[in-house]
């Protein structure tokens, strides 16, 4: 993890505590993609400049998530990982040492694209309400529960071969998700049609799962974003993903019925329930312009599954792709501004 414990200018909390907030990153991603803008741009830096006690979480796999008590990232079981287990394992750890670092009871979380996806699953898990005690307001950016219904890289793979299909790891690396470049350049022909700007740009994963470049983003940035990410992940959580496409709902990953039946107690992975979450207050920010965060799925899955009690906000954003929640320039006064407006207010009790 990484902190920002303070910003540009001193700020006075009536109780002498700062307010705790953690930002939880996408997939393919990593912690720099809430600082690789200039800091009027960039939600850790908007934050921390706000008063507030910044941290940044990284999932296992990414380019900072690779030390391991007893497993070497060079060899297989240290990747045989997927999102079930940064839900359960990394994203408990990161709010449960947030907390006792700093003192606090509760924290503000801020997630993005998968950083979503593993609130909810964590919270659907939740059954006494220990954890979502911890979560004071839950800000889901691009949010992901159901991706039936998404374009890109995951889409085509999912739809290209059978179900029984199970030749992955031989396609995407046995390890670390590192497709080779013929089959990067064969989907990006699909995706992201024929012209050398549009393949220039598909030739990064990431943008060939996420969407091509944006209208919002800083132009001299996009180096930076492409040295950053990809940053990285398992080829077992891209398969899940793409077993999230064809299942249409969010199941837990699928070994098979042999180890299906062992891990889970019958043939067939079990699902995360949405509507059991409860004890907490979520924002959802998203667009009909988002590849991964498709509007369809929003509509049909999480804003029919999620408990509208538990709906703090529902902001349907003009124009924004799947990365500009993380990189467009219209992030800060869309969705960064407002948010942390109402975690002050929240904080202060004003709200």
């Amino acid at each position: 993890m990484q902190r920002i414990p303070n910003g540009k200018k001193s700020v006075s909390w009536p109780n002498g505590k700062k307010p705790v907030v953690l930002m939880q990153h996408g997939l393919l991603a990593c912690a720099s993609d809430w600082v690789v803008n200039l800091p009027d741009q960039s939600a850790a830096y908007v934050f921390a400049d706000a008063g507030f006690d910044v941290w940044l979480g990284n999932v296992r796999g990414t380019t900072y998530g690779r030390k391991h008590t007893t497993l070497d990232p060079k060899e297989t079981p240290f990747w045989q990982f997927s999102w079930d287990e940064m839900a359960q394992y990394d994203l408990t750890a990161m709010v449960d040492h947030v907390l006792a670092m700093t003192g606090q009871e509760n924290l503000y979380y801020m997630g993005h694209s998968q950083g979503t996806l593993i609130m909810f699953t964590r919270l659907a898990k939740d059954t006494d309400g220990s954890f979502a005690k911890k979560i004071k307001r839950y800000f889901a950016l691009a949010p992901i529960g159901s991706v039936k219904n998404i374009k890109g890289f995951l889409s085509y793979f999912a739809h290209k071969f059978s179900p029984e299909f199970d030749g992955w790891y031989d396609l995407f690396g046995s390890k670390d998700f590192l497709p080779d470049n013929w089959i990067t350049k064969e989907a990006s022909k699909d995706i992201c049609g024929s012209s050398e700007k549009e393949a220039e740009m598909c030739d990064n994963e990431l943008f060939l799962i996420a969407g091509p470049e944006s209208n919002q983003w800083n132009a001299s940035r996009t180096a930076v974003y492409s040295s950053q990410d990809p940053a990285g992940t398992s080829t077992q959580n891209i398969v899940h993903w793409m077993q999230m496409v064809r299942h249409g709902r969010v199941p837990a990953f699928d070994w098979g019925k042999k180890i299906n039946k062992k891990k889970y107690g019958q043939d067939t992975p079990p699902e995360y329930d949405f509507s059991a979450i409860k004890g907490t207050k979520i924002h959802l920010y998203w667009s009909d312009d988002d590849w991964l965060g498709d509007p369809t799925d929003i509509h049909d899955f999480l804003l029919k599954e999620l408990n509208p009690a538990v709906i703090a906000e529902n902001v349907n954003l003009k124009n924004f792709n799947h990365l500009d929640f993380s990189w467009g320039l219209s992030a800060t006064p869309e969705v960064y501004l407002p948010a942390l407006k109402t975690c002050t207010d929240d904080y202060l009790g004003k709200s």
